[in-house]
């Protein structure tokens, strides 16, 4: 009886919040935002050269990158240490290998860091 109180409820406010949205004009979005116009009624103008913040972003990912290779150098060491010292352990040796693996998914994704900054900036152009 409470769910069907509740799936009632939700079905009614879907309705009036449809109801609402369908036949107020002011959400109806009839025509697209001109950004470009906007932009020259409040005053901005363009700026013209984005050039500089691609290189900065671009050191930026070379600068993460070089922290991320030295990043996986002491994860390698700390988990072949800890693989080495195991001493037949199954449990620390499973871990070993769990950090190593995971050390090296990493540092793909770290080396890949660039085609991912890449892949993100075009989303933007």
């Amino acid at each position: 009886m409470k769910n069907l109180k509740m799936i009632s409820f939700l079905l009614m406010a879907t309705f009036v919040i449809g109801l609402i949205l369908t036949t107020a004009p002011e959400f109806t979005y009839a025509e697209k935002a001109d950004v470009t116009k906007a932009l020259k009624e409040s005053g901005i103008s363009n700026t013209g050269d984005m050039s500089g913040v691609y290189d900065d972003m671009n050191g930026v990912v070379y600068f993460i990158m070089a922290i991320g290779g030295f990043w996986i150098v002491g994860m390698l060491v700390w988990g072949g240490m800890t693989l080495a010292g195991s001493g037949g352990n199954a449990q620390k040796r499973t871990e070993g290998f769990i950090k190593l693996s995971l050390t090296l998914v990493g540092a793909y994704i770290i080396f890949k860091a660039y085609d991912i900054a890449g892949w993100a900036t075009g989303l933007g152009g």
